[in-house]
């Protein structure tokens, strides 16, 4: 039996006239790579962003994914970050799948603490609710 060797992350998924994807690793020089992604999608599909500024979705994008790699198991060797980005009648939808909670930690939601101007960093996920109409998160 031979197996089957997939491209080295980040890997463009299979898109469609709506929807386009991203698998990244966890090396943290993929937020880079979902950046220059998520620009270039923008670009490609015009029309996407009549509903939203690119530099929003660049921006969004960005942020999830830094998160994602600080937070979850996908910072991890061998973890990996699945961004998609769909438009819909009414929405540009910004998804962002990780692998979850680290090895001992309970599985939580996203959090946004209050906010502190003497602390560097914590206001990522503030600069996402300001940008986003609504949040979804499973």
């Amino acid at each position: 039996m031979q197996c089957t060797r997939l491209p080295a992350l980040p890997r463009r998924m299979c898109g469609t006239p709506t929807k386009s994807g991203i698998l990244l690793g966890s090396d943290p020089q993929h937020v880079k790579a979902a950046r220059e992604w998520a620009s270039q999608v923008t670009q490609v599909r015009p029309n996407w962003v009549e509903l939203v500024d690119a530099d929003d979705v660049i921006a969004v994008v960005s942020e999830l994914v830094t998160n994602a790699l600080e937070h979850t198991a996908s910072g991890l060797p061998n973890g990996t970050v699945l961004v998609e980005i769909e438009h819909t009648d009414l929405h540009l939808v910004v998804s962002v799948t990780d692998n979850g909670p680290r090895p001992g930690q309970p599985h939580s939601s996203p959090d946004i603490p209050p906010l502190c101007l003497d602390r560097p960093g914590g206001n990522g996920l503030r600069l996402v609710e300001s940008i986003a109409t609504s949040w979804a998160w499973t």
